[in-house]
């Protein structure tokens, strides 16, 4: 049982020393003791040790205090009414004579604590402001506060919010340094989630210029602190805009930009060096400005006609007008107007009007306009409009206009317009304009894809056929597209039939016209080259090209019979003569050019095969 008082007595002083001693919460009571026997007391109440010097401090002044549940600050406060300063320093308080004021004193301060109205708890992280001069504040985690304001200034009004509490403005009477203790309301539940703007309660601080005598008052605080910051669920595109603003947002801009979510100040212009310093001050981030300008870097509620940095703007809602940046612009809401960036535009929400950007442009949601990048474009939504990139485009919903690209373009929804591309084109509906593309994949197609291979899942025409004809015994050739243009990717092979080659292998279009439910007609048009690997003739180029006139006629669900004659013109430039025909139908024999070494074949050929879709 000692060792366990030990233990709890040793955790309540080390509890008490980790506390500041000017935010412990202490009780006193003071009946007409000398200045010197009050700070004792003060001391013992709050374990820790006074630093002063007696002969600018006059330790025999009467005092007579009773304060309950008191901040030691607040208490000594009351005992010196701003005749002393005081400041900490470890477990010590250093008590020092204030020094004469000017006779006309440019500024004075406000200090004091943020609390609960219903508990009496004080507030963490509370931010304090002047819409004025935009000074501003936050309570420390023991809910104290300091601001300086100019005597000059004709309305003091001092703002204050905290996230789930109703915003207070207190009107300040008095030009000369005192404390404000501030007291807020708790919003009720149902309140707390609604986005409505909700009532600022107004009062009035009742201190005036002159210095009150000493006084006996008796105050409840209990000690505890409050820290509400409840979170809304956020999207995957709103919880990349928190990680960017994290990275350049200091600490105390982003707790005003929690606390004042309700609340927007607007300014003509602004000018800043980087985020936290410029004439926004640590408010920027609440703050919609006419006209921006960021020597380095500029952090902002919203623009609504012009902003230019040298390396980044960083806007948290809207910008409407032109933004510029030479490395990136990042915005938490729409575009409307253009957005140049040597390198990034990033936009949370919709663009509409124009995205330039040197390496990548992002949109949150739907790009009305335009977006020219050097390597990638995305657009959360739909587009409307162009996206033009060296590299990528990917819109995650439709298209209405073009998508060109260096390499992929990539639609989620459908295309109205054109797709064009490098290498592949991705859509799930095109319309009025092609695909066009190494590789174009659609879910259904209503235009013709033009590519060396393009894939439509529905209404496409998909064949997989084997077949034999007069060259080779067995020909295995895929054809994919739509009806009115397909491609063609066909091998065959003879078996090691003496004469024929050992492996062909070709591309080709092809185009098919219904006859009937069941029967169609292809024309096709076949390059395929012929490799017999036998080493007998010296090394040539050995090519057969195929002009088929086929008809196509179903046999059942997925099974269909194709047959029919073809026109053919094979050249060899190695004096290979014709590969064996079965059979043979020649039109033009071992002909040779008279501008090279070519020989050339001509005949007339038959196919029949097995379709299968």
């Amino acid at each position: 049982m000692r060792y366990f008082l030990l233990c709890f007595v040793i955790s309540l002083r080390l509890s008490a020393q980790s506390i500041p001693p000017l935010d412990r919460v202490i009780s006193v009571d003071i009946r007409n003791a000398t200045l010197d026997n009050a700070l004792r007391q003060i001391s013992r109440a709050g374990r820790f040790e006074f630093s002063y010097d007696p002969t600018r401090i006059d330790g025999t002044t009467t005092v007579t205090l009773r304060l309950t549940n008191t901040p030691v600050r607040e208490v000594l406060s009351r005992v010196f009414m701003n005749r002393v300063s005081f400041k900490s320093r470890g477990n010590h308080v250093i008590l020092a004579r204030a020094d004469p004021s000017e006779s006309t004193p440019k500024s004075f301060l406000l200090d004091g604590y943020i609390l609960d109205e219903q508990t009496g708890e004080r507030i963490a992280k509370a931010s304090i402001f002047e819409k004025t001069t935009l000074a501003s504040t936050v309570s420390n985690p023991f809910g104290y506060y300091k601001l300086q304001l100019p005597t000059k200034l004709a309305n003091a009004r001092l703002d204050v919010r905290k996230q789930d509490y109703l915003g207070e403005t207190v009107l300040i009477r008095s030009r000369t340094s005192h404390a404000v203790n501030i007291r807020m309301t708790p919003l009720p539940p149902t309140a707390s989630s609604s986005i409505q703007t909700l009532p600022i309660r107004v009062s009035e601080d009742t201190v005036r210029s002159v210095e009150p005598p000493l006084a006996s008052v008796a105050v409840e605080a209990p000690a505890p602190m409050v820290d509400s910051t409840a979170r809304q669920p956020q999207s995957v595109i709103d919880k990349g805009w928190s990680g960017i603003s994290k990275l350049f947002v200091s600490a105390q801009q982003a707790i005003h930009d929690i606390n004042l979510s309700r609340d927007t100040l607007y300014r003509d212009w602004q000018v800043s060096f980087v985020p936290f310093f410029g004439t926004n001050g640590r408010l920027s981030g609440r703050i919609s400005n006419r006209f921006s300008v960021n020597v380095l870097m500029g952090y902002s509620f919203g623009v609504r006609a012009f902003e230019v940095g040298g390396l980044m703007n960083l806007v948290r809602t809207d910008v409407d007008g032109f933004q510029a940046a030479g490395l990136a612009n990042i915005v938490g809401g729409h575009i409307d107007g253009v957005q140049a960036g040597g390198l990034i535009n990033y936009s949370n929400h919709y663009v509409k009007g124009a995205q330039l950007g040197g390496l990548v442009n992002t949109a949150g949601r739907s790009v009305m306009g335009a977006q020219v990048a050097g390597l990638i474009n995305y657009a959360n939504q739909e587009v409307q409009g162009a996206q033009i990139a060296g590299l990528i485009n990917v819109a995650g919903r439709s298209v209405n206009g073009l998508q060109l690209a260096g390499l992929i373009n990539v639609a989620r929804g459908d295309v109205r317009g054109s797709q064009i591309s490098g290498i592949l084109n991705v859509a799930h509906r095109v319309t009025k304009g092609p695909q066009i593309g190494l590789i174009n994949l659609a879910d259904t197609a209503g235009s013709v894809p033009v590519g060396l291979l393009s894939f439509v899942r529905k209404g496409g025409y998909k064949r997989i056929e084997l077949a034999a004809n007069e060259v080779n015994l067995l020909n295995v050739t895929l054809r994919t597209g739509v009806q009115r243009l397909y491609n063609i990717l066909t091998a065959g092979h003879s078996f090691d039939r003496v004469g024929s080659p050992r492996l062909s292998a070709g591309y080709g279009l092809g185009t098919a016209f219904r006859l009937s439910r069941a029967t169609l007609f292809n024309l096709e048009l076949i390059d395929q080259h012929l490799f017999y690997f036998d080493g007998t003739y010296p090394r040539g180029w050995n090519n057969h090209i195929r002009l088929n006139t086929l008809i196509e006629t179903r046999l059942s669900n997925h099974i269909a019979l194709a047959f029919g004659p073809s026109a053919n013109w094979y050249f060899s430039t190695d004096d290979r003569p014709i590969p064996l025909l079965q059979p043979e139908i020649l039109l033009v024999s071992d002909r040779a050019d008279a501008y090279s070494n070519a020989r050339h074949w001509g005949w007339l050929g038959l196919q029949v095969g097995l379709r299968f879709f």
